[in-house]
């Protein structure tokens, strides 16, 4: 059995949106609206509504304040795509002058480790969707996608491992031209318990822009590079 990995580091968190304006309370039931900017030792600093920057001792914030911080500044992680295949043939007719049908069984999975020994006590779920394309056309294939959820703690070490079932591919010879599937791609994200995407790892990276699309398709779906469900390229004449 051969085991190839594909690794990408995503140090960066996906964020689309700007901060949000929100209300922080104290101790002492005092509030304020203004959106997190970053913190600073034992400080955080938040921006108002008209861009000054305050510094707030983290001692003296709201538990759900505490928290929302923790939520905002998420842990730098690794994200591995991971395939597994074993190839093995398929006789043909002995009618037909053609090779053997060649079939490649891959198992996908995902691996996320975190990168820092930082406290981060939420629970993240990881989604895989392995992309494959067309042999003899320009079309896209969801070949499997599946998702897992972990928090990452010492116990296993900040990391989280998991695949789908196997996934058959075929790749065959009809007339000298080849036909079948090939594995072009993959991506990977990351989720908080917000539902917000914190990181990712993306090839190609037309994927992750289109991802919205990507989630509608069922798996099997053809699709072009906006992730948008399509027909199987047509036959070329044989003439």
């Amino acid at each position: 059995m051969k085991i190839i990995t594909t690794m990408a580091i995503a140090l960066l968190c996906f964020n689309s949106a700007q901060a949000e304006m929100r209300i922080w309370t104290n101790t002492d039931g005092k509030t304020i609206e203004a959106e997190f900017f970053t913190t600073i030792g034992d400080q955080v600093v938040v921006k108002d509504a008209k861009g000054k920057q305050l510094k707030i001792p983290m001692a003296t914030l709201s538990p759900a304040d505490l928290e929302y911080i923790e939520l905002e500044q998420p842990p730098k992680l690794i994200i591995n795509f991971t395939k597994q295949s074993n190839q093995r043939t398929r006789p043909t007719s002995p009618y037909l002058n053609e090779d053997p049908i060649r079939i490649m069984d891959y198992t996908f999975g995902a691996k996320v480790k975190q990168d820092s020994a930082k406290t981060y006590n939420h629970e993240l779920k990881v989604e895989y969707f392995a992309i494959g394309g067309e042999i003899t056309g320009d079309k896209n294939i969801l070949l499997d996608r599946k998702e897992s959820s972990f928090t990452p703690t010492r116990e296993n070490d900040q990391s989280h491992q998991f695949k789908g079932k196997p996934v058959e591919i075929l790749d065959y010879d009809m007339k000298d031209r080849r036909f079948g599937r090939k594995v072009v791609g993959n991506l990977i994200t990351v989720t908080d318990v917000r539902g917000k995407i914190i990181a990712f790892n993306s090839s190609p990276t037309w994927l992750m822009t289109n991802i919205e699309n990507l989630k509608q398709l069922p798996v099997g779906a053809y699709f072009d590079e906006t992730c948008t469900r399509c027909y199987p390229s047509p036959p070329k004449s044989w003439y």
